[in-house]
C-alpha cells in the first residue's frame, strides 16, 4: 500500500556461516577462560610467595646462628640479658651476640676447670672442679672467689634463680646460696640424690630424676611435688624459660612442660645431638654435639 513501510523478510544464515559463528563462540568462550584461569594461577602464585616470604615460624621450628661448629669445645653456658656467655676446654671464656653469632673472648685462659655457669643476680658465677664458687665480671672476664674454697665440690646440679643460687650435692641435699655472701643453707631433706637436671621455672624450680620423674620444688623450703612420672627419662638437656620447661631426648623430640607437667612436642625430631640448652633473654638456643648454635622458636 502507497505510504506503508516493508520490511524485508529475515534471511536465513547459510550453514556454513552457523558454523562460523558457532566456532567463534567456542573460541572466545575458551579464551575467557584461560585469562581467568591464567589470572587465578598469577594470584595463587603471588599468595604462595608472599606467605613464604613473610609467615611466621611455628614452635620447634631452628635456623642456626654464626658459624657452623663455632662453639664445638663448649662445656658450659648460660644466658645474660640478651648474650650467651660460654667456656671452653682451652679455658676461654666468651661472649657471643645471639643476633649476629659473633663472640669476643673475655680475659685470660681460667676457666678450663668449669664445670657450672650460672647468671644469679645479673652476674655470672661459675663452679669450678674443685668446687671452689665464683663471681665473674661479664664485661672483661675477671674473677673472685666467693664463700670458702671447694665448698661446692659435691654439687651435681646448679641453676640460678633470682638473686639465689640452687645446687644440689651428691649427698642428695638442695642448697640455697646468697652469692653476695657466699653462705649457704640446705633446704629440706637429703631427698635429691637422684637428680640429674635442675631448671628455673617461673618463681620455682624443677628437678628432673634418673628414673625420669619430674619434680616441681619450692625455692623456700625445698618441699616438693611429683608433677610427672618416668617420662622424662630420656632427656639430654633441659632448661627453664619463663613459665614452662624445655627438654630435649635421645630420641630427638624436643618438649614444652608447663608447671603442673602438661607436656607437647614441639617441631619435628632434630634435637638428639643436642648438648647445652640456653635462656638468652626468653629465646632458646642450643648448642649441638657439632658445636653449631642454634635459635629454636617456642
Amino acid at each position: 500500500m502507497a505510504g506503508e513501510r516493508i520490511t524485508p523478510p529475515a534471511q536465513t544464515p547459510h550453514p556454513s556461516q552457523w558454523m562460523m559463528l558457532r566456532s567463534f563462540h567456542i573460541f572466545t568462550t575458551i579464551g575467557q577462560t584461560m585469562r581467568i584461569l591464567r589470572l587465578a594461577l598469577y594470584t595463587l602464585i603471588l599468595c604462595s610467595t608472599a606467605f613464604m616470604s613473610t609467615g611466621q615460624a611455628a614452635p620447634g621450628d631452628w635456623k642456626r646462628v654464626g658459624p657452623a661448629g663455632g662453639w664445638k669445645n663448649t662445656t658450659a653456658a648460660t644466658g645474660m640479658g640478651a648474650l650467651l656467655y660460654t667456656t671452653e676446654k682451652s679455658g676461654a671464656l666468651y661472649v657471643s651476640d645471639v643476633n649476629t653469632g659473633t663472640w669476643k673472648q673475655l680475659g685470660k685462659k681460667e676457666f678450663g676447670n668449669t664445670r657450672f655457669l650460672c647468671t644469679v643476680g645479673g652476674s655470672l658465677y661459675s663452679i669450678e672442679r674443685s668446687g671452689s664458687l665464683y663471681r665473674i665480671d661479664h664485661r672483661n672476664g675477671a674473677w673472685v672467689q666467693v664463700g670458702p674454697a671447694g665448698a661446692w665440690k659435691k654439687t651435681i646440679a646448679a641453676v640460678g634463680q633470682g638473686n639465689r643460687l640452687y645446687t644440689v650435692e651428691s649427698s642428695g641435699v638442695l642448697y640455697v646460696t646468697d652469692v653476695s655472701q657466699g653462705t649457704w643453707k640446705a633446704l629440706g631433706k637429703a631427698e635429691f640424690v637422684n637428680t640429674v637436671y635442675m631448671a628455673a621455672v617461673d618463681a620455682g624450680l624443677f628437678t628432673i630424676e634418673k628414673d625420669g620423674s619430674l619434680y616441681a620444688v619450692s625455692p623456700q623450703n625445698g618441699s616438693w611435688k611429683t608433677v610427672g612420672k618416668k617420662e622424662w627419662v630420656g632427656t639430654i638437656a633441659a632448661v627453664g624459660i619463663d613459665s614452662h620447661l624445655f627438654t630435649t631426648e635421645r630420641n630427638g623430640a624436643l618438649y614444652r612442660t608447663n608447671r603442673k607437667g602438661k607436656w607437647v612436642q614441639l617441631g619435628k625430631p632434630a634435637f638428639r645431638n643436642t648438648v647445652h640448652m640456653v635462656n638468652v633473654g626468653g629465646r632458646l638456643f642450643t648448642i649441638e654435639r657439632d658445636g653449631s648454635l642454634y635459635a629454636v622458636d617456642i
